[in-house]
C-alpha cells in the first residue's frame, strides 16, 4: 500500500467512523440521558464530555491534516498550483472542502456548543457531581473551565473509570426540566457536528473517485 492510499484511507475511515460516533451521542445518548433524573444524568453527561475530548478532536486534526496533505499532493505539491486548480473541481477541491468540513467541527464546538456544554458542567459541579467515579472527592467546586482543565482533579487522559452514578445532591423537578432542555439543545448542535465531519468524510471518498 503506498503512502497515498495509506492517508486516503485512513482520513475517510476516520471522519466517517466519528460523525457516525458523534451522532449517536444525539440518536440514542441524548434521549436516554433527558429519561433520568438531573442528579443521574448530569455526572453521565460530564463522562461522555470528558471521553469525547479525548476521541474527536484528534480524530477531526488526522482527517482534515490527511485531506490537506492529499489535495497538496494532487496539486503536484505546489501551493501556485493547488491555489489556481482549487476552483476549478476535481480532485483537488474535494480535498480541500474534506480538510475545511473535517476541521469545522472545532470552531462550530467551540463557539457554538460550548455554552451549552458548560452549563451542564457547571450544573454538575454545583451538585457534587464529578468528572468519573474514579475522580477525588475534592475535584468539585471549580468553574466549568477549570473542570474541563482538571484543575485539582484526575487526569482525564490516565483516567479510566466509569462515570459517577449520580451527584451528591438530588434535583428538583425544576432543574430536571431545565436540564433536559439543555441536553435536547446540545443533542441538537452535536448533530450538525456529526454533520460536518461526516460531510468531509463523503468529500473525501468522492475526491477520491474524481
Amino acid at each position: 500500500m503506498s503512502l497515498k492510499t495509506f492517508i486516503l484511507t485512513t482520513s475517510i475511515t476516520t471522519s466517517l467512523l466519528s460523525s457516525g460516533a458523534i451522532a449517536t451521542l444525539s440518536l440514542f445518548d441524548t434521549p436516554l440521558l433527558t429519561s433520568l433524573p438531573a442528579s443521574r444524568s448530569l455526572p453521565l453527561t460530564r463522562w461522555l464530555f470528558s471521553r469525547g475530548s479525548h476521541i474527536f478532536p484528534t480524530a477531526a486534526l488526522l482527517s482534515s491534516s490527511g485531506f490537506a496533505y492529499l489535495a497538496y499532493t494532487s496539486a503536484s505539491r505546489s501551493l501556485s498550483t493547488l491555489l489556481t486548480t482549487a476552483p476549478r473541481g476535481g480532485p483537488v477541491t474535494y480535498y480541500i472542502a474534506a480538510a475545511a468540513l473535517s476541521i469545522a467541527i472545532a470552531p462550530w464546538t467551540q463557539f457554538v456548543m460550548i455554552p451549552t456544554n458548560f452549563e451542564l458542567i457547571e450544573r454538575n459541579e454545583a451538585k457534587g457531581g464529578k468528572i468519573s467515579s474514579g475522580a477525588p472527592e475534592g475535584a468539585t467546586g471549580r468553574s466549568a473551565e477549570g473542570s474541563v482543565n482538571n484543575e485539582g482533579g484526575t487526569n482525564q487522559f490516565t483516567d479510566l473509570s466509569g462515570p459517577q452514578g449520580r451527584t451528591k445532591e438530588g434535583t428538583s423537578r425544576e432543574e430536571d426540566e431545565e436540564v433536559r432542555e439543555l441536553l435536547v439543545r446540545f443533542g441538537r448542535l452535536n448533530g450538525v457536528r456529526a454533520v460536518l465531519i461526516g460531510l468531509g468524510g463523503v468529500a473525501g471518498l468522492v475526491g477520491s473517485l474524481a
